[in-house]
């Protein structure tokens, strides 16, 4: 099924094919001026990064999803300073980059989002993982691991960021300034989790406005084929484990 745009700009979108995306660099730039779905061939990225990071994603055959929808908004908590660690691991790496069918579905979510607020923009904090970040987030994360372990895979499991299957986004609205979620990104407590936010509205902990921003994100990224989990509000997976470690490659 094509991948559908709403943009006026020039864009590269990808063929979808039975077992994934096509491996072509053949492609073709296309102006949109309605929002008639679209089938298009992939683009190679181009460089125009020093990170070391991103020479490996795009190694790894990853797409930069703004190649797909510049309006996709990013921001790397963990290539700067205002994550859990205070400090940046990603260097130098500004883009998000993830497995072309994840690209897909992510822009299919901005475009869900957009017919319903077209001033609003998904913001990505967070795409593709390496497997060795993961395990010195881990590491130096000062938490006991019963605890650690609602927030962060263990190092000797596979996360899903690991391939690239999942992403942690939120909203920014007309204002240009985040949407209010009750908490901010990687919040470690459980105010982040959707599980209990019934019970945290009705005691007066989330506000309406809150959990209504809440359940826009999650109704246009699970319309695009992400599915949610329970101990975080920003985070969506694109797959199963099973599924993802059949097609996609594991950045270690």
């Amino acid at each position: 099924m094509p991948v559908k745009f709403k943009t006026e700009i020039y864009f590269l979108a990808i063929l979808i094919c039975f077992n994934g995306c096509t491996s072509s660099n053949e492609h073709i730039a296309v102006k949109v001026k309605n929002t008639k779905p679209l089938t298009l061939h992939k683009e190679t990225p181009t460089q125009h990064d020093t990170s070391s990071l991103e020479r490996l994603f795009l190694e790894k055959g990853l797409l930069n999803i703004n190649s797909l929808d510049s309006t996709i908004r990013v921001v790397l908590h963990y290539a700067t300073t205002q994550n859990f660690l205070n400090k940046p691991l990603y260097n130098g790496l500004n883009d998000c980059y993830l497995p072309c069918e994840v690209g897909i579905k992510l822009s299919n979510a901005q475009y869900f989002l957009h017919e319903q607020f077209p001033n609003y923009h998904l913001i990505v904090f967070d795409a593709v993982r390496p497997l060795h970040i993961q395990k010195q987030m881990w590491d130096e994360l000062d938490m006991p691991s019963k605890e650690k372990i609602n927030y962060l895979a263990h190092p000797d499991d596979i996360s899903l960021h690991n391939y690239g299957a999942a992403v942690d986004v939120g909203i920014i609205g007309s204002n240009d300034v985040l949407l209010e979620m009750g908490t901010p990104f990687d919040f470690f407590g459980e105010l982040s989790e959707p599980k209990k936010e019934q019970e945290f509205l009705l005691n007066g902990k989330l506000t309406k406005e809150a959990l209504t921003n809440r359940l826009l994100l999650r109704s246009v990224m699970v319309k695009a084929g992400f599915m949610t989990i329970t101990t975080e509000w920003w985070h969506f997976n694109s797959s199963t484990k099973i599924i993802a470690a059949e097609k996609y490659e594991l950045i270690e």
